[in-house]
């Protein structure tokens, strides 16, 4: 038990940290400690004897992820708890496929904007003119959603959990009644499915002659939009391609039909208000069935993401299952009294929330005659520009404090910035196209993602296309997909004149010496570690020559007795060879490897690895002593991986067993040499046939262009990229950055992007928030690896409150401004009409509305202004009269209004 004394919890708070069994419900307001008790929990359980990797912490975006594990890592002192796997669900799903060999390993993840160019290749279409186009851009978002809804119909998934059942409209039951009706059908789901997948066949029936226009017409939109909806999911099947949602419900097959997939007895699961029914029924299937630890937290007054399919209703699901054990944090560590009478008497009257359930605070700090306010203004125009002075005064009263003005829609987000901007008030705006969704920002990354990984064909389309080598993302998609149907790799273009990566391994195979090497070293830091045993055998068209190499080599670096949760076979080979007097120095053992691979070309199962620990380690220890390095190296890695592009694990020892090779993969250097000359033996026999088909296509008249308006946009960069892969970058700069910077300045000059205004912000969070773990080295290849996924998945809102940004004021939507807080919040236009929105149809929408408010509000730390326009123009120039909005009757009672003059 944590003692009281020593203890930064409050009472309702402590019982939280120290649940240790059965399935919890925590409901918190804003300010009352969540991400506080959510890493002292994780502390809490490791005392308890909780391993790091048997945790699981999930929250709903990549964000509160990033910032919850920044504060675990604030109370555990522990350098395991880089085990702990924090992250969104999609996140956690991601890299279940990937780590688990679930999916192809070249597999790649598709945005929307690239779903949408997928199916516009389709319909013949120009993609550049659906994304800005509203309502075009969600009929494509129907078709996707569709081919979603088709997966989980013929997966049998419970329609509870169905992602988008809307997109199976009325008018397309309908449709497939009367279709079942023509055809003498049975009308069910598998009757559905086959339709869907026969959907062209059916289209003469939408040509009956006897049929009614209308119904004619409805026939026609569901078959063509599940005609789509097929080539999509076709599509990606072919290139091994994943969307986002795609994710989530290959995760939940996987582990709703595998027993074997690793379950976690201890999870807890943030802002679980805002998650959709297939992300919880994930997360219920990760679940350890015996005695699990399950603690949910959320705050049902902010569940305002309904349009990415989270219900409200998940919370009184959620307090069934937790009957037992429901949590209410009950003390408000951020607001003072006046500030939380305001939210906690909106809950109670607008929400529908009990009082006893809602916090109280120690901070009796009274109201200021500014610090609540009410603020009508003529027109809009002119509360546009008093939310604006309003801003700017707050900017000049403090050095320290932070505004935001949240608005409803985008379009407000920028008319506010614009005048602010006219005040010359230094803010930032977050809404509208996200800066990372922009196509000059994913070119930057597509670089620094290819550098990281050469398989990633989205990438390459991103490249090909953006630095204008080919006209379209589809044009480049199947440039792409040929080369890998070839193995050839796109970078085989930029490496050699007239050649391959798989050419110049035959050619080498045939005619010259190999060296198949392997190293087994104290850790896995090139840099720093030590190799502790070097195997090589020397082999000529496939046949040894020579005597083998097998040495042991001393050091001063302890061995790790474990590898993970398996026992480490070099322990105890090492401590018996040190017993006997068998270790070499290590300058002598590097040296006589060195004789023995003389001028041969190396080759390793992941060489680069290999050949950067040995690089650092001849430096370290024998730079003085080998003469003619470095040689030539090869990977049968990149070669299996060009020549058997759909496997799932190309791991040594996945490998043997794939293709039933000699050898074994026992962690061990000179058997893990055998092994890996049996792979070589089978990737020659592969390869050569493939030799012939490789050159004709790289001769060819029409690719010839295209290879050299490729080297002409990209060799210069991705070379020099390559060279400073594995370099220690001696600057306090981040070797990423530095990487970054230098693409875009090159792709800037050469006019295949414009300038991105905001490119230092980004440089400023890598640096100051996100690169910073003090194990990986200043080195683009380790930066690179441990935090591209993290860079891929960015959006403009991590940036504010970080430690990098240097705005005090912010203009933002309230769905962005959601899980932040500020000193200052003004509340854009709060009239009836805007909340809740006159449009809305349903009451369920109009008490979304009543919580998106109190979010909006509940951002505030200090100062709470409510705006709105007494009077609006129509499109024909009428002038309406407006109010306040209702859902400041219950409390407008504590602002003072100030009228205009």
């Amino acid at each position: 038990m944590i003692d009281p004394k020593q203890s930064t919890l409050d009472e309702s708070q402590q019982p939280v940290v120290e649940a240790n069994k059965g399935y919890h419900l925590v409901l918190a307001s804003p300010g009352c400690g969540k991400t506080h008790i959510l890493a002292e929990r994780v502390k809490y359980a490791h005392t308890q004897g909780v391993a790091f990797d048997d945790m699981l912490c999930l929250t709903f975006t990549n964000r509160a992820a990033r910032e919850m594990l920044n504060r675990i890592r604030t109370v555990v002192d522990n350098e395991e708890v880089e085990n702990l796997q924090v992250g969104n669900v999609h996140h956690f799903c991601s890299k279940f496929l990937f780590d688990e060999n679930k999916v192809a390993a070249d597999t790649s993840i598709i945005d929307d904007e690239e779903a949408v160019s997928i199916i516009a290749d389709y319909r013949n279409e120009n993609e550049e003119h659906i994304i800005g186009n509203f309502k075009r851009y969600k009929a494509y978002q129907e078709i996707i959603f569709f081919s979603h809804l088709m997966f989980q119909m013929q997966h049998l998934h419970p329609w509870k959990y169905y992602l988008h059942p809307e997109c199976f409209t009325d008018d397309d039951r309908d449709a497939v009644k009367q279709i079942c009706k023509t055809q003498h059908l049975e009308y069910n789901e598998q009757t559905v499915l086959h339709i869907y997948r026969n959907a062209q066949q059916f289209l003469d029936d939408a040509d009956t002659p006897t049929l009614d226009w209308k119904m004619a017409n409805k026939m026609r939109s569901l078959l063509w939009k599940m005609y789509y909806a097929g080539c999509y999911e076709q599509y990606k099947t072919d290139h091994h391609l994943m969307d986002f949602e795609d994710l989530l419900l290959t995760t939940y097959n996987i582990y709703n039909k595998e027993s074997s997939c690793k379950r976690y007895a201890w999870i807890q699961v943030d802002e679980v208000q805002d998650l959709n029914a297939m992300q919880l029924a994930i997360i219920d299937l990760l679940t350890a069935k015996d005695q699990p630890v399950v603690m949910y937290l959320g705050d049902e007054q902010q569940a305002i993401f309904s349009f990415m399919g989270a219900k409200v209703e998940t919370l009184t699901l959620l307090k069934m299952r937790c009957k037992d054990n429901i949590h209410h944090l009950l003390k408000n560590h951020r607001s003072p009294k006046y500030l939380l009478d305001v939210f906690n008497d909106y809950a109670e009257k607008q929400l529908n929330i009990a009082r006893k359930l809602l916090p109280i605070t120690d901070n009796e700090e009274k109201a200021q005659a500014d610090d609540l306010l009410i603020l009508p203004a003529r027109t809009l125009e002119d509360e546009i520009e008093l939310v604006a002075d309003k801003a700017l005064t707050f900017y000049g009263q403090t050095e320290n404090e932070t505004t935001a003005v949240i608005v409803n829609a985008n379009n407000d987000a920028n008319k506010v910035s614009e005048a602010m901007a006219r005040k010359s008030l230094a803010h930032f705006k977050v809404s509208g196209r996200d800066l990372f969704d922009t196509a000059d920002m994913k070119l930057i990354l597509a670089h620094l993602t290819i550098l990281n990984n050469e398989r990633n064909s989205l990438a390459w389309t991103r490249l090909l296309k953006g630095m204008k080598v080919f006209e379209s993302n589809a044009l480049a998609r199947r440039f792409v997909h040929k080369l890998k149907e070839l193995a050839i790799a796109p970078s085989d273009f930029l490496r050699y004149e007239n050649s391959t990566y798989l050419a110049e391994f035959v050619k080498t195979y045939n005619e010259d010496e190999i060296v198949v090497f392997d190293t087994e070293t104290t850790g896995l830091n090139v840099f720093e570690d030590d190799i502790i045993e070097i195997a090589a055998i020397k082999i000529k068209h496939g046949a040894i020559v020579g005597e083998p190499l097998d040495l042991y080599i001393e050091t001063q670096k302890p061995i790790l007795e474990k590898l993970g949760d398996k026992e480490n076979p070099m322990y105890k080979i090492y401590n018996e060879k040190r017993a006997k007097g068998e270790l070499l120095p290590a300058a002598e053992a590097l040296q006589r490897f060195w004789v023995y691979v003389h001028n041969a070309t190396l080759l390793g199962h992941n060489a680069n690895y290999d050949a950067t620990i040995l690089d650092h380690n001849l430096q370290r220890y024998a730079n003085d002593k080998i003469a003619n390095y470095p040689n030539k190296c090869l990977d049968s890695l990149k070669i299996i991986r060009l020549l058997e592009p759909n496997l799932p694990s190309y791991k040594l020892e996945a490998l043997l067993e794939r293709f039933s090779l000699v050898g074994e993969n026992s962690h061990k250097a000179i058997d893990d040499v055998k092994a890996t000359i049996s792979l070589v033996k089978l990737c020659a026999d592969k390869a050569s046939p493939r030799l012939a088909a490789q050159g004709a296509f790289i001769r060819h008249k029409r690719v010839v262009p295209y290879v050299k308006a490729l080297r002409s946009a990209y060799q210069d960069l991705y070379l020099s990229a390559q060279k400073q892969l594995y370099k220690r970058v001696e600057t306090n700069e981040k070797a990423i950055v530095t990487e970054l910077k230098r693409c875009y300045g090159y792709m800037l000059e050469n006019k295949y992007i414009k300038e991105v205004a905001r490119l230092d912000y980004v440089t400023n969070y890598l640096n100051i928030d996100m690169v910073t773990d003090p194990t990986i080295p200043n080195v683009l290849g380790e930066q690179s690896a441990r935090y591209m996924m993290d860079i891929n998945t960015m959006k403009e809102s991590d940036f504010c409150n970080s430690k990098s940004i240097q705005e005090r004021v912010y203009v933002t939507t309230i769905h962005k401004a959601k899980g932040l807080e500020f000193d200052n919040v003004i509340i854009f236009d709060a009239a009836k009409g805007r909340y809740p929105n006159a449009l809305n149809k349903e009451k369920k929408a109009d008490e979304e509305d009543a919580r998106k408010f109190y979010v909006g509000m509940s951002r505030a730390k200090r100062r709470l202004y409510i705006a709105y326009a007494l009077t609006s123009k129509d499109r024909y120039g009428g002038v309406h009269n407006r109010e306040l909005t209702s859902f400041m009757d219950f409390i407008s009672q504590y602002f003072k209004t100030i009228y205009p003059i």
